[in-house]
């Protein structure tokens, strides 16, 4: 046990580090119960599963759409300028959503809110990630540093649903949604309080004539890539609930849908402190192939129990994909666009989830659930189609890469009793937390070299 948890103590035992991963981590469990939420109210209050699944889509597109454009802002100005403000938007416009579908029988304002909810939606994920490239970037330690907050994803995502529903049948329908805001905003107000691992932003100067992260080398293919990870969780999900409820063991979808979550856990935890000698991107490429080997066989399983084993399977080899993924844009993109970068992978997730979820019902309803199942396996496939297809470009984007200067760890200070080092009175200047630079250097690996 030591072998598997002991680098990931290492990496959390870094000054800050525990303190503002475990901020994220409550943070983010919003992020899992906030269509749930919706669907939990909207079912109630409107009595339309359509008209909830409609929010749920709004919501997350918009925050796709949107989302990487205030990551930018993020980048050039600093995570605790920025975030208040998406915070000040995001928090009310979902109680305004909750008031009006509480207190009228209108429609088509909650759809309005729910656009404005998403577009202010904080990307949690992407602030904790480059906190962590700040402190390790250069160092084989990042990737554990990711494995770890891809665990944690998992967490979010098996703890946030089961949390959300109780809350809405056991105190008030509104109540996931509302609880959802408050973990978020508790979550985001501890991580922004600690200015010590906050990277340091890229300021005014070097946004002008900037093009979008997405059109940076290679980040197009990763979040396409990204787009398709997200059709497979969007598509399996509501596949196994219909599959199980055509078996007559409705009860057990959650039981298989946790045995995917198992998997990708466990997957993520032993990938995570592997050390292999092959690059970020022959790892990555390997391992889309992998998952579409794995998924490949999910419509031809005729029993429950089969598919229980082929969802475990699948988790497997789903966490190295994401890891690797992530490490890889790190490593390709200049460290002052990396919150936004990150970001148009996650929407690429988003944007792949809010459009195989609706595609998957359709299957369902014309041809049954198993049938359903190659829009998760034609996800899989199509992911390592794509990871061949953009093989050469994130190549030469891996090679321009490793030319670049080494980047050195950098964070911001609070401002010492004496007033040395930190940002300079209000102007927004930063330095570099040079005590710790040296010993971080030191045990780095040039960059390029993962």
């Amino acid at each position: 046990m030591r072998a598997v948890f002991g680098p990931y103590l290492q990496v959390l035992r870094r000054p800050g580090a525990a303190r503002f991963s475990a901020a994220g981590l409550l943070a983010r469990l919003q992020l899992s119960m906030a269509g749930l939420g919706a669907v939990l109210l909207l079912s109630v209050e409107r009595g339309s599963y359509a008209v909830a699944g409609t929010v749920s889509a709004i919501y997350a597109l918009s925050a796709a759409a949107i989302g990487p454009q205030l990551s930018r802002l993020i980048d050039v100005h600093g995570q605790r300028r920025v975030v208040p403000w998406q915070l000040s938007v995001h928090v009310p416009a979902v109680v305004a959503m909750v008031l009006v579908a509480v207190l009228t029988p209108l429609t088509w304002p909650i759809f309005a809110l729910a656009l404005v909810a998403g577009a202010a939606q904080p990307s949690i994920g992407s602030l904790v990630r480059t906190r962590w490239s700040a402190q390790l970037t250069g160092s084989p330690q990042l990737r554990t540093a990711f494995a770890w907050e891809s665990l944690l994803d998992e967490v979010v995502f098996i703890v946030g649903p089961p949390l959300a529903t109780v809350a809405a049948l056991q105190l008030f329908p509104a109540a996931a949604l509302l609880l959802g805001s408050v973990l978020l905003t508790t979550g985001t107000i501890l991580l922004l309080s600690q200015r010590r691992t906050e990277p340091i932003p890229s300021g005014r100067a070097r946004a002008k004539g900037g093009r979008p992260a997405i059109l940076l080398p290679g980040v197009a293919g990763v979040t396409a890539i990204f787009v398709l990870l997200g059709g497979i969780f969007g598509s399996f999900e509501v596949t196994t609930v219909a599959y199980a409820k055509e078996a007559g063991v409705g009860g057990v979808a959650g039981l298989l849908l946790a045995l995917y979550a198992a998997g990708s856990l466990f997957g993520g935890l032993v990938f995570g402190v592997l050390s292999l000698r092959a690059s970020l991107l022959r790892q990555f490429v390997t391992g889309t192939l992998a998952l579409a080997v794995v998924t490949l066989p999910m419509p031809f399983l005729g029993t429950v129990t089969l598919v229980g084993v082929g969802l475990f399977v699948a988790g497997l080899a789903c966490s190295p994909v994401l890891i690797t993924g992530t490490a890889l844009v790190e490593e390709i993109v200049p460290g002052h666009r990396l919150t936004e970068a990150i970001s148009w992978t996650n929407s690429g997730m988003a944007v792949g989830i809010a459009v195989a979820t609706p595609l998957a019902g359709t299957v369902i309803d014309a041809a049954g659930a198993s049938t359903s199942y190659w829009v998760t396996s034609g996800s899989a496939l199509a992911c390592a189609a794509i990871a061949l297809v953009v093989l050469g470009s994130l190549r030469r984007a891996a090679s321009a890469a490793s030319r670049r200067p080494a980047r050195q760890p950098s964070l911001v200070l609070d401002r010492p009793a004496g007033g040395t080092t930190a940002d300079t009175a209000g102007t927004g200047e930063v330095i570099p937390a040079l005590a710790d630079v040296p010993a971080a250097v030191s045990a780095a690996e040039p960059a390029g070299s993962r």
